[in-house]
């Protein structure tokens, strides 16, 4: 965890490197937010953004194109798993 701003943004570290494997180099990780941007009282629009991705070096690239996809995917998933008013479904 790089930073909490509850309830508007968290930004992690992404310390996984070109194999796969944990990378406690902060320097050679890339990193990720979210941020929370309240549109009205029953709306909140959520931005997430992956970066610095050439701090992995020769292997920023191929992790961009491997998690680009994925990303996307799990926000849907997120995104399908709330209702129109914000609640969770079950």
């Amino acid at each position: 965890m790089l930073a909490w701003d509850p309830p508007a943004s968290v930004r992690v570290s992404w310390q996984i490197n070109g194999q796969w494997q944990f990378e406690p180099e902060l320097a050679r990780s890339s990193e990720f937010e979210v941020r929370f941007i309240a549109e009205s009282p029953t709306r909140t629009r959520v931005e997430f953004e992956h970066r610095g991705f050439e701090r992995h070096g020769a292997a920023g690239q191929a992790i961009h194109d491997a998690v680009s996809g994925g990303w996307g995917a799990l926000l849907a998933a997120f995104a399908a798993a709330t209702g129109p008013d914000g609640e969770a479904r079950a």
